[in-house]
């Protein structure tokens, strides 16, 4: 594939397909995407192949859903969106736009409350068109949303232009994973991570709002 300046389209799919560690969720703390001048977008809706913890029984009133992903930087708000793990089918996440829409650059925010269940390895569609794959950074715990640090604090940046101003702003956002991290295991099963545990048995996760 060839990573293209300044995709359009209406649906922007995020694919996640492996987690720093954990088997059964992964989670994200936000996403923003940008236009041609660098202001956030807002979707007309967010959709996830795995809806959200909420759809798992007793977690009815878990505020971990995929519509705060539509809300951009997580900031202090502590939204973000933890979803059960699969590898068949696929996990993922649309952004779907009322028109065509082209971007400058996407930020992502990894899942930073249990750093293990965020996203590793992702690729993006825009339409179906395959337009990058990568690696996510994984979240650091000693700089959480809450903390109050400024928007930009553990997001990362995929640029999709070469604008002198946009380039300039997020280039200390920009991840460049370690040798190490680019190697990827394959049996004939698909992709492996040799650090995951066997536990078959999903955990019980639950964040609530206070009463």
């Amino acid at each position: 594939y060839e990573t293209p300046l300044h995709p359009r389209g209406f649906i922007f799919k995020l694919v996640l397909l492996s987690t720093w560690s954990d088997v059964h969720y992964v989670g994200l703390d936000g996403m923003e995407v940008f236009d041609m001048s660098g202001r956030p977008l807002r979707p007309q809706c967010v959709h996830s192949s795995n809806g959200s913890v909420r759809n798992l029984p007793g977690m009815e009133n878990d505020i971990r859903t995929e519509d705060n992903l539509s809300r951009g930087a997580p900031g202090s708000s502590q939204r973000m969106w933890l979803a059960p793990f699969s590898r068949n089918p696929q996990t993922s996440i649309e952004l779907v736009f009322e028109q065509p829409t082209r971007i400058s650059c996407i930020r992502f925010w990894n899942y930073s409350r249990t750093p293990g269940r965020g996203a590793r390895d992702v690729e993006i569609y825009v339409d179906d068109i395959l337009v990058y794959q990568g690696i996510l950074r994984q979240a650091s715990q000693e700089i959480r949303p809450s903390s109050g640090r400024g928007s930009t604090m553990n997001c990362e940046a995929v640029l999709f232009t070469t604008m002198p101003d946009i380039v300039q702003r997020e280039r200390a956002y920009v991840y460049l994973p370690t040798a190490e991290e680019l190697v990827t295991f394959f049996d004939e099963t698909g992709r492996v991570d040799q650090r995951w545990s066997g536990q078959d048995e999903r955990p019980m996760t639950c964040l609530t709002r206070p009463p």
